[in-house]
């Protein structure tokens, strides 16, 4: 099992703690000054499947056909027929748009940075395009830029809350617990009852020492998501903490398997100096693995190496 990468939601993410965060071919109007693929904003070998079918003509019929598949849930189809409309019209803001957010959401940032820049070049004070590269520069470890671009977002727009989200972890890792809170209850606010935002604050809340505001919180998201895994985590943690053992293993079972839930306490148990109750839950992490579980060895390791 490896270990998650953190982004845009806070949860407990700890080495060796597993946790379960175009230009077209064929006929059509004259080149014009963007070449989507060329730019980056599609790949040239997916296009070519979609280009046996494309029957599109001009800007609107493209716009239409993603607005189509857009709706199914269709994405990748959708991005394609955003991509042709562009091609027609490059100045389409509605098509840059709609590319950018796709690829944001798909987690591919250069072309979403790139479509986002491109809007932006046309309408400076487009808020969405604004949120959407803040939190892309937040996710790409560029604070100070992002912090510009979400502080733009929400004095164009208020109701932004994922730029609402994003400014109050900026805030959580520079340590202004406070300020964090603020901007985590303002996206609330705009977005009751989200369980990512609820997430935050929580582990913002025990950040800052008051774990019982953050059990609460964590409890809370459980209850109106039963899957949202890194609620459950952070339970475990705080369960794990204050010295629940099994509290914590209850936890931790909602989203791991029995051997990562006892090496998942091992670790915190050697975090907190724990050092033979963390060798416990480490022997036991691996006599219940079916296979070699590489990370409770390896806490083990570190463990033993500690202790020399």
């Amino acid at each position: 099992m490896v270990n998650r990468v953190c982004s845009a939601r806070h949860t407990l993410c700890c080495l060796a703690f597993a946790i379960i965060g175009t230009s077209l071919a064929g006929c059509g109007p004259a080149p014009i000054s963007i070449k989507p693929r060329a730019a980056g904003l599609y790949d040239e070998k997916q296009a070519i499947v979609h280009e046996a079918v494309d029957v599109t003509t001009d800007a609107p019929s493209a716009i239409g056909r993603a607005d189509q598949f857009f709706q199914q849930g269709d994405k990748d189809d959708a991005l394609y027929y955003y991509v042709r409309a562009l091609e027609f019209d490059d100045k389409n803001k509605k098509a840059l748009e709609k590319i950018a957010d796709i690829h944001a959401e798909k987690g591919n940032y250069p072309p979403a940075e790139l479509a986002y820049q491109l809007v932006l070049k046309q309408d400076s004070k487009n808020a969405n395009a604004l949120e959407g590269l803040g939190l892309i520069q937040l996710n790409t470890g560029k604070p100070a830029e992002a912090r510009r671009s979400l502080t733009a977002a929400l004095a164009i727009d208020p109701g932004r809350w994922r730029a609402c989200n994003g400014l109050g972890l900026l805030a959580d890792k520079e340590g202004d617990f406070r300020l964090a809170g603020q901007y985590y209850e303002s996206a609330l606010k705009i977005k009751p009852n989200m369980p990512m935002v609820m997430n935050n604050l929580g582990y913002s809340k025990y950040l800052s020492g008051d774990w019982q505001g953050a059990m609460q919180l964590f409890q809370a998201v459980s209850k109106l998501d039963a899957h949202y895994d890194t609620a459950w985590l952070n339970q475990g943690l705080i369960h794990a903490r204050l010295g629940d053992d099994a509290a914590a293993l209850q936890a931790f079972r909602h989203v791991l398997d029995e051997a990562d839930s006892y090496n998942n306490l091992g670790y915190i148990d050697m975090m907190d100096g724990k050092t033979d109750t963390a060798y416990e839950h480490f022997q036991k992490a691996i006599s219940l693995s079916p296979t070699y579980h590489q990370l409770a060895h390896e806490n083990l390791k570190r463990l033993r190496a500690a202790g020399q």
